[in-house]
């Protein structure tokens, strides 16, 4: 027990992210729902789940895991994001063997907005709606009875009005059982594709060369060009030890190293009781060690029960700071 709490303390402190000074990324991607977290177990342990992916939510964090399922599983979840919008998570996994295959899909409804103009600042009468998806397939196996590996290949979409990008990306995991007993990594790489370039006929306006000059063409029909912009892309590498486990207790520390494109690296940290494998506490710090937490708030909770082992069901709580708190839900159904 001693060897095996020192071991996963030096490999903590490895994953402990550079803190340099450089400018900060932030607002230079495209698709940042991508970044929102999904699955309400994974929020409540304070979105440290690389290492820990053993079930259907494995699929956004670490595809490689979902090999740990089993028999077939299947989730749907539901957070209440910021004002009245909301974050969609459906997905189900197949078991064959060694391997698994699976699908999902991830939406953020921003809902309906109605058309201002500077002519008409009260609303056109015309109304308009913000949605961005994720929806793609999953491939994992088991290559060992301790490593396996596992990806998504996916289809991302933004759209808002009359306007939309949309491109090609992957996800790719592993996941592996250390020697010592109750000790996993992690590592997975997300959103590695091409780039969103928005396109539609909102982008045509009329445009007077010489504003100053009377008797010319004041509508000349234009296209506004639009920049391509990058995905989120997200390298998380964690580890979780299981302290301790019994008939009636268990509890599991978890910690991810996150590094991603347009932020500050930073630490994600967790932990999970269990009472009898049916009732489950969970808590966790998320954005350590950043200089500057644009997340507004790390404090994460949550809770779960199962049902007749075939069905759980999760919350979790997440402080936002000044921004206030979101709520997500999540129902994990075994089959």
């Amino acid at each position: 027990m001693k060897k095996s709490f020192i071991i996963w303390i030096c490999l903590f402190a490895a994953l402990l992210p550079f803190n340099g000074q450089a400018q900060s990324q932030v607002g230079t991607t495209a698709s940042a729902f991508l970044e929102i977290p999904a699955g309400a177990r994974s929020i409540g342990m304070g979105e440290s789940h690389v290492s820990v992916a053993d079930d259907i939510m494995s699929i956004y964090w670490n595809p490689a895991g979902i090999t740990s399922i089993e028999g077939n599983e299947a989730t749907f979840q539901n957070t209440e994001w910021f004002v009245d919008t909301k974050l969609y998570y459906a997905a189900a996994a197949f078991q064959f063997d060694n391997k698994v295959i699976g699908g999902f899909v991830y939406m953020f409804d921003g809902g309906n907005m109605d058309v201002r103009t500077v002519t008409f600042p009260e609303g056109t009468g015309e109304s308009f709606s913000v949605y961005d998806i994720s929806l793609g397939l999953t491939y994992a196996q088991r290559l060992t009875q301790s490593l396996s590996v596992g990806g998504n290949l996916k289809y991302v979409q933004n759209r808002i009005w009359r306007m939309s990008a949309g491109t090609v990306a992957m996800d790719l995991g592993f996941h592996y059982k250390m020697p010592v007993e109750g000790l996993k990594l992690g590592f997975s790489i997300s959103n590695f594709g091409g780039e969103m370039k928005m396109e539609g006929d909102n982008s045509y306006v009329p445009v007077d060369l010489d504003p100053q000059t009377s008797g010319n063409n004041d509508g000349i029909p234009a296209n506004l060009r639009m920049s391509s912009w990058d995905l989120p892309l997200i390298f998380r590498i964690g580890t979780n030890y299981r302290l301790f486990q019994s008939i009636d207790h268990s509890l599991v520390i978890s910690a991810d190293a996150i590094y991603p494109n347009n932020n500050d690296p930073h630490i994600n940290a967790g932990a999970e009781y269990g009472f009898k494998d049916l009732f489950f506490l969970r808590g966790g710090y998320s954005h350590l060690f950043v200089t500057q937490n644009y997340a507004q708030g790390n404090l994460r909770f949550g809770g779960g029960v199962a049902v007749a082992d075939r069905i759980g069901v999760d919350y979790a709580y997440s402080d936002r700071g000044e921004l206030g708190s979101i709520h997500s839900i999540g129902v994990v159904l075994k089959f």
